[in-house]
């Protein structure tokens, strides 16, 4: 298996471990759907070229999994800005996919990127 497979399954067990973990149970595809629309936003920001053995840049892959958990927990409540229920509230500071907090962490390389 080459590294981009095993990292990506890597992440992929992280994030359902995780998302079993609160009760949430979604068919596989999400999952991988999650992790690659988070690898799609990081290499957009950071004007990065995907290639086959390396779909994104290492460094990202905790941050991947982050931005892809936050957006499966999401699942149900999108766009709401503002809820409680049982003591918890939420609300969600802007429409983007991830929170700006998130998103700042990626940082846009200068120039042409081959």
């Amino acid at each position: 298996m080459c590294e981009r497979n095993v990292l990506i399954q890597e992440t992929f067990e992280k994030l359902k471990r995780n998302c079993l973990v609160r009760d949430l149970v979604f068919p596989d595809e999400i999952y991988y759907d999650e992790i690659e629309n988070a690898v799609e936003v990081v290499n957009e920001r950071r004007r990065y070229t995907a290639t086959e053995d390396k779909p994104f840049e290492k460094q990202y892959l905790n941050l991947i999994y982050r931005m892809a958990l936050y957006s499966i927990t999401k699942i149900g409540a999108e766009g709401e800005t503002a809820h409680q229920e049982n003591g918890i509230y939420r609300t969600y500071k802007n429409a983007n996919d991830y929170p700006d907090d998130l998103m700042s962490q990626v940082i846009p390389r200068i120039g042409v990127v081959k």
